[in-house]
């Protein structure tokens, strides 16, 4: 006798929950574990206030690895701590503020090799001024900092072999990677020029330029490049206005202003390695009376380290200059006892346009006074 079979029934929601509880039941469920993949965790703290003086808003971050192509390059804005997985190897490191298209007064070349990566100045054109028309200075050097380091991945602290560590043991030693500190060192200085000049009362404005300062730097290397190029000088104020024997014809005052740049150009660091032509300070003045009158003067003996004697301080050895030294603060002072009477600008008789006086009386400043010279 035949007996049929009855078709099963479906089983429903509630049956088929107890079912997949009656599986998980079965199975014999592992602990979680932490798998390495053969990288190790690189930590980068950046200290910016130090020695830069400003924390920027992102920074760029390259890597080389055992060679001299760079083989990696980043923009964050988490400009404080940087982390990175990176297989063994020894790497060199540049950190620098912004990003290569975020300095309007410089631009980088050699983008592809660590060690001959460069910023220059940008250009500067201005077409009206009559005492040098058309000319090209190079634009004032936006602050940059840079931080150069080389460190070793080793073997041990990325294993090639994937590794399985339970997920509440430690973690072993040989994978906590590298925790490094950088301190961010500025790359470019400044220097301050301060002109003796007579007849001062009868200057209205000046502007000026001085030539034969570098026009950038090697961003890994710190040495500036042996280009030069020509900065222009404005912003002068005036002070410590002086008459001679009271006479109110013979006023004598300085004029002084101060300016970023990158510095002397590599192997014009040293006095002894300019002549006078090195760099040429130039300085127009407008006076009271419309007229213009411009001076020039060879200034490359002149332009000293402020607060070091080069011959005992430069680089610890005695006239050495080393890549520590690139950006010390310049001093340009045109000034007795250095310069003879006609050596500084003699300004002629002038009153001002329009009037009928035959004197313009100029009221003296204090000694610790200065005052904006208008443009």
């Amino acid at each position: 006798m035949m007996r049929l079979l009855r078709p099963m029934r479906p089983i429903g929601p509630i049956g088929l929950i107890i079912a997949l509880l009656l599986l998980l039941a079965s199975c014999d469920r592992e602990p979680l574990e932490l798998y390495y993949t053969g990288k190790a965790e690189v930590v980068v703290d950046v200290d910016w206030e130090s020695r830069f003086g400003e924390r920027p808003t992102g920074m760029t971050i390259v890597l080389a690895k055992e060679s001299d192509s760079i083989i990696f390059t980043d923009i964050t804005n988490d400009v404080d701590r940087y982390t990175m997985m990176l297989e063994p190897g020894t790497y060199k490191m540049l950190i620098f503020n912004e990003y290569y298209n975020g300095f309007g007064s410089m631009a980088f070349g050699e983008r592809k090799s660590f060690s001959d990566i460069f910023a220059y100045a940008q250009n500067l054109q201005r077409t009206t001024d009559f005492w040098d028309v058309n000319h090209t200075y190079m634009k004032e050097p936006e602050a940059i900092g840079c931080v150069v380091d080389t460190f070793t991945v080793l073997p041990e602290m990325a294993d090639g072999e994937p590794r399985f560590v339970y997920y509440k043991d430690k973690v072993p030693t040989e994978f906590e990677g590298l925790w490094l500190h950088e301190t961010v060192e500025p790359m470019t200085t400044e220097m301050y020029i301060r002109v003796r000049v007579l007849g001062i009362k009868y200057m209205s404005s000046v502007i000026g330029s001085i030539s034969g300062m570098a026009d950038g730097f090697l961003l890994t290397q710190a040495w500036r490049r042996p280009q030069s190029g020509e900065h222009l000088l404005e912003g002068w104020n005036i002070a410590n206005i002086t008459y001679v024997n009271n006479d109110t014809l013979k006023s004598v005052g300085y004029i002084n202003t101060t300016i970023r740049t990158f510095g002397l150009p590599r192997g014009r660091e040293l006095d002894v390695q300019r002549d006078s032509t090195s760099n040429v300070l130039s300085l127009c003045f407008t006076l009271i009376d419309g007229t213009q009158h411009v001076f020039r003067y060879p200034v490359g003996k002149m332009i000293k380290y402020r607060n070091i004697d080069v011959d005992t301080s430069l680089g610890q050895q005695g006239g050495y200059f080393a890549k520590t030294d690139v950006t010390l603060e310049l001093d340009l002072i045109v000034d007795a006892p250095f310069y003879e009477e006609e050596e500084v600008p003699n300004l002629p008789y002038a009153q001002p346009t329009g009037t009928g006086a035959f004197d313009a009386e100029v009221e003296p400043w204090g000694d610790d006074e200065n005052i904006d010279v208008p443009m």
